[in-house]
């Protein structure tokens, strides 16, 4: 009885070690692609972000030239007053 209990534990210790080793490659192979997706949405954080400048640079230049725009205006408006007021004296 001895002999056929060691047997089945042999067994049993052969069978958990032998289902072990697939546990550890899906642990590593989930891991890699984990990695692998990270990356990827690093990357699509990145562009996305590269976008946002270029949008943001743009806005700036077009809010620039529409305050110089505005200026001009003004000193025109405000050159038409002087004259309107020296035409009057």
């Amino acid at each position: 009885m001895k002999r056929l209990f060691t047997l089945l534990m042999l067994a049993a210790a052969f069978s958990f070690a032998a289902c072990g080793g697939a546990a550890e490659e899906k642990a590593e192979e989930a891991t890699e692609n984990t990695e692998q997706e990270a990356q990827e949405m690093m990357d699509q954080m990145d562009e996305g972000m590269e976008e946002v400048a270029e949008d943001a640079d743009s806005t700036a230049e077009a809010m620039g030239d529409a305050a110089e725009e505005a200026a001009e205006d003004m000193e025109d408006a405000a050159e038409e007053v002087e004259e309107e007021v020296k035409e009057e004296m």
